[in-house]
């Protein structure tokens, strides 16, 4: 079986159209995060939190844009000028932190002090602390090394010790499951359905046979009719048939002369 040629690598003008098309989606997310950040704090007590995750998906959409764009980056040849590409990519992964870090503390210091939160609050505030603390990581690049990063830093510790107050004031849904759980904040969720005793099966019974189908009974057989009796032949003789024509006869009655 003949090999197939490889496929062509991109040309440089492909790549350079490709790394321009990743940043300018990259510059709408970013334009789009920020007006989703100043609707979540408008709307703190109404709506505010599916808000403000709209929000942070949104910068999740942008974060892994731009980890694309540097597996990409590797491929670019150095006449390209990657260095010029990395730049503009650093400063936009710089500005959505600093959007990111600024519009959740702002956010998290108004929803904080509610006195009613919505249903599913623990659930979703535990999911959002998750994904802080992933974004936290990001500040022990060495691009956010000096007083910037340690700032950053302090603020989303402070961030982060505001979601953990929603946490502590909010019970967390019931646990409807058989096995216990772990709730978004890392607590021991015991389920309120107790988990079935495993039995041992019984051998299930043999159904019964099902009972022969019932017979008709046959029509009695008719009785034979008794034979008639053959008549007795009696034998005449001579005086016996003159003794019977005798009785039967009549005498004529004769004149005298």
């Amino acid at each position: 079986m003949p090999k197939r040629p490889p496929a062509p690598s991109p040309s440089s003008v492909e790549l350079q159209r490709e790394a321009a098309v990743m940043l300018l989606r990259m510059d709408e997310y970013l334009k789009k995060a920020a007006e989703l950040s100043t609707r979540a704090r408008e709307r703190v007590r109404i709506g505010g939190l599916n808000r403000y995750r709209r929000f942070t998906r949104k910068i999740r959409d942008f974060f892994a844009q731009a980890a694309l764009l540097e597996e990409r980056l590797n491929l670019f040849p150095e006449e390209l000028g990657v260095p010029r590409i990395a730049i503009a990519l650093d400063r936009m992964h710089t500005r959505m932190v600093l959007l990111f870090v600024e519009g959740s503390a702002a956010f998290f210091t108004s929803f904080a002090g509610l006195t009613e939160f919505p249903i599913g609050t623990h659930e979703m505030c535990g999911l959002e602390l998750r994904g802080l603390l992933a974004i936290r990581q990001f500040l022990d690049d060495p691009r956010y090394d000096g007083e910037r990063g340690q700032a950053l830093r302090v603020r989303i510790d402070f961030i982060a010790s505001q979601m953990r107050s929603v946490l502590a004031r909010v019970p967390p849904l019931p646990d409807f499951g058989d096995q216990p759980s772990i709730t978004a904040d890392g607590i021991y969720s015991k389920p309120i359905k107790l988990p079935k005793r495993p039995t041992t099966a019984k051998p299930a019974a043999a159904p019964p046979a099902p009972a022969p189908p019932a017979q008709e009974s046959p029509p009695p057989a008719p009785q034979p009719s008794p034979m008639p009796q053959p008549s007795k032949v009696r034998e005449l003789t001579l005086e016996d048939l003159t003794d019977e024509v005798v009785k039967g006869a009549t005498i004529p009655q004769t004149g005298g002369v």
